[in-house]
């Protein structure tokens, strides 16, 4: 005759499951950071390369002078996406035959505009409401 006592499978199966859905958890989570973390690694090796290929131009233009201008100059070299630029200023040295840098400026040209819905012009039009209200009577 075989054996009657009853099987209890039940706790370690729900142990066997949460194991299983926390592990899965855990991995698909370390995959999204992975996965973050390259991509801001590729936009901080293309800024950097932008700006120095901004930085290689600022040389050449520099070096291409042949007239040096008189009094504080700024050129710029717009890099990246447009939303940065560096900017070079330079003044005449004493005898006005070479330049001296006196800043290498990045500078960030993009500024940012509320957008119209949530700009307000005077006063509200009637019915139109925005952010919490009173209790209506």
């Amino acid at each position: 005759m075989g054996d009657t006592t009853p099987r209890n499978i039940g706790l370690p199966m729900l142990i066997v499951v949460l194991v299983s859905i926390c592990l899965f958890s855990f991995s698909g989570i370390a995959y999204s950071t992975a996965r973050h973390s390259l991509e801001q690694s590729n936009a901080l090796v293309k800024r950097t390369k932008d700006y120095y290929e901004a930085c290689n131009e600022a040389e050449e233009k520099l070096s291409s002078l042949t007239i040096i201008p008189e009094g504080e100059t700024t050129f710029s070299f717009p890099f990246g996406t447009g939303m940065d630029e560096l900017q070079v200023r330079i003044v005449p040295d004493g005898n006005g035959q070479d330049y001296k840098i006196t800043g290498w400026i990045i500078s960030d040209t993009a500024s940012w505009e509320a957008p119209e819905e949530n700009k307000t012009h005077g006063p509200k039009a009637p019915g139109k409401t925005s952010g919490p209200q009173p209790p209506s009577n």
